[in-house]
């Protein structure tokens, strides 16, 4: 019994070892190319780069691309899981697959319930000064203006209301149109025309012929007036010249005479001599004293001086006008009594 069943055992491994020896050959596979050439054996090892196949034959064979192989080979490839990876970019599919994968992969707009306002556009420069940061620049900028155009009307001498308003309407331009014109010089009408009478004098060297008596006119006593002034000479020394006695009013202070070339007129000297003549209300030492300046265009007699500058003064005449006088023309300043003689 025992030997029967060794003997059954025997025939069973000689049938297995044969059956593995014929499976070996019908296990290979064929692995066709595009070119029409056959790799017949296992598969080896499959990457990126292509595929190797243990021949039949003996050996390995070279890596083939994936792009040698025929599709149907391919196909068959991708059933295998260790290059199916690598293989499906090469398959080619059929239209009608290839179209059920777009509509697979359509996509559908839905319309938006909520849409985003667009930005504004970039406003321009009349657009930014709309807003209220752009006004309240504008306003800035407009006070600055009129503000420059009240300081050279009062340098330039020229009427405040008149700059202003042109500033007001040509921005920038009008304040720099009256900066460049001249200061403006402001007369009296008996110191005009005693100028007139004494420049057309000079200019024929005698002097015009009297009127008949009871008929002389306001020019010509002004002229006569301006003429004994500049004839007269004060008292000699380097300090305050006294006027002679009796010209005055009784009992009125003495006349304090200060000429070119002994004193220097500029800003300090006014500013330091006659401060009392400064003040809107005079003191009690300068209400009945008045200024009198000699210069080249005529006399000019005040109360105050009202304004100063490096270069010009300006004096509130008797009359109430307001005259602007150059430092350069002043020849002679005299402080004297409102009723002393010139």
């Amino acid at each position: 019994m025992q030997r029967g069943d060794m003997r059954i055992l025997h025939i069973l491994a000689f049938a297995t070892l044969l059956g593995w020896q014929f499976a070996g050959p019908l296990r290979a596979e064929e692995y066709k190319l595009a070119n029409g050439n056959t790799l017949k054996g296992e598969f080896a090892s499959a990457d990126e780069d292509g595929l190797v196949v243990k021949l039949d034959v003996g050996g390995f064979s070279r890596r083939e691309p994936w792009i040698n192989f025929s599709q149907e080979t391919l196909r068959e490839l991708a059933k295998n899981p260790k290059a199916a990876p690598f293989v499906e970019p090469f398959i080619e599919l059929p239209i009608e697959e290839i179209k059920a994968k777009e509509k697979e992969k359509e996509i559908v707009v839905k319309p938006v319930l909520e849409r985003m306002e667009r930005p504004a556009e970039k406003p321009g420069l009349v657009a930014a000064f709309t807003t209220p940061v752009g006004v309240a620049i504008l306003a800035v900028l407009m006070l600055g203006n009129i503000f420059a155009a009240f300081e050279i009307a009062l340098f330039r001498n020229q009427p405040v209301p008149l700059v202003c308003g042109l500033a007001i309407l040509f921005p920038l331009v009008g304040p720099i149109i009256f900066l460049a014109l001249p200061t403006r010089v402001v007369h009296s009408a008996e110191a005009e025309a005693a100028l007139s009478d004494s420049q057309f004098d000079a200019a024929h060297g005698a002097a015009a012929p009297p009127l008949p008596e009871g008929k002389a006119s306001l020019t010509s006593r002004m002229k006569s007036k301006i003429t004994s002034v500049f004839q007269s000479k004060p008292a000699g020394g380097l300090t305050l010249a006294a006027a002679p006695k009796g010209e005055g009013a009784p009992g009125a202070p003495e006349t304090h005479v200060y000429n070119r070339g002994e004193y220097t007129f500029n800003r300090r000297f006014f500013e330091t001599k006659f401060p009392g003549f400064f003040r809107v209300v005079p003191s009690e030492a300068e209400k009945d004293l008045v200024i009198a300046i000699k210069a080249i265009r005529g006399e000019y007699v005040g109360k105050r001086i009202s304004r100063i500058a490096s270069n010009e003064m300006h004096i509130q005449a008797l009359s109430g006008a307001e005259v602007m006088v150059p430092f350069a023309e002043i020849t002679q300043v005299q402080i004297r009594h409102k009723d002393a003689k010139a």
